[in-house]
């Protein structure tokens, strides 16, 4: 069985310093074997928060109009300044909006669809654009954020400024691990299982707590059952080795 695991999930119960290349090296080595990494954010290379400051009619088409977008501090990004005029045919755009704009260099899909394309600087229809306001599903997100058709990402809700790399604003600075489990494990069958390997391989703390019990209250509307008496008992001998041992009773069975 494989997983797919957030390493910035991981690293919530186990405190690695790691590389995901050297924890995946280093995992596989004693454990769960971990197959291949998928870094996320150099999928969004080139795309930046950025701010509509305004939008206008494009003179030669009536379903385009342009946007004024300030895209931040210019750092090193060959644009003619920090705020650019970019053709959008989204049909939400609005003054004060937060969006994603993908600059020279980033791969998008157009409309969800099709190999990526990286993006250049183009002439559409008489009005040059340095880059893309996009749609969800344009950058593959569009299951985290689905939209109507020709609707544009809109971004208002995050803290995030004009500038800020698209994969810090979101979250997406992350590696994705493809880990194989076999199935004589399914205490690794999670992100907390594999974390508690990975405490075991790598000697470094396990950090995850167990979520305390709510207490249980008698509505009055029902008479409590009593919990039969099993001939069975078990006990943990090594709490700290492990933290929770389970057994059950199965009766009735007719071997046939």
């Amino acid at each position: 069985m494989n997983l797919l695991v957030s390493y910035n999930w991981l690293k919530e119960y186990v405190r690695s310093t790691k590389s995901a290349e050297d924890f995946g090296r280093a995992v596989s080595l004693c454990g769960p074997g971990v197959e291949r990494l998928h870094p996320q954010a150099s999928l969004y290379a080139n795309m930046v928060v950025g701010v509509i400051k305004e939008v206008k009619l494009h003179p030669n088409a009536d379903k385009l109009r342009i946007a004024s977008t300030d895209i931040g501090p210019l750092a090193e990004r060959k644009t003619s300044g920090s705020v650019m005029d970019i053709v959008c045919g989204g049909s939400n755009l609005a003054p004060g909006m937060k969006v994603v704009v993908a600059l020279t260099g980033a791969k998008v899909r157009w409309h969800g669809e099709g190999d990526l394309v990286e993006l250049k600087p183009t002439d559409i229809r008489g009005i040059k654009s340095e880059g893309m306001i996009c749609g969800a599903d344009e950058i593959g997100l569009a299951m985290a954020f689905p939209a109507k058709e020709k609707e544009i990402l809109d971004l208002s809700w995050c803290d995030a400024v004009a500038g800020t790399p698209l994969a810090d604003a979101l979250g997406l600075d992350d590696t994705v691990m493809d880990v194989e489990v076999t199935t004589n494990r399914p205490d690794a069958f999670s992100v907390v299982g594999l974390a508690r390997e990975a405490s075991a391989i790598l000697g470094i703390p396990f950090a995850w707590k167990p979520s305390a019990m709510p207490p249980r209250h008698d509505s009055g509307h029902t008479k409590p059952t009593k919990t039969p008496v099993l001939k069975l008992s078990v006990k943990n001998t090594v709490p700290k080795l492990c933290t929770r041992y389970q057994a059950a009773v199965v009766s009735g069975v007719k071997i046939g």
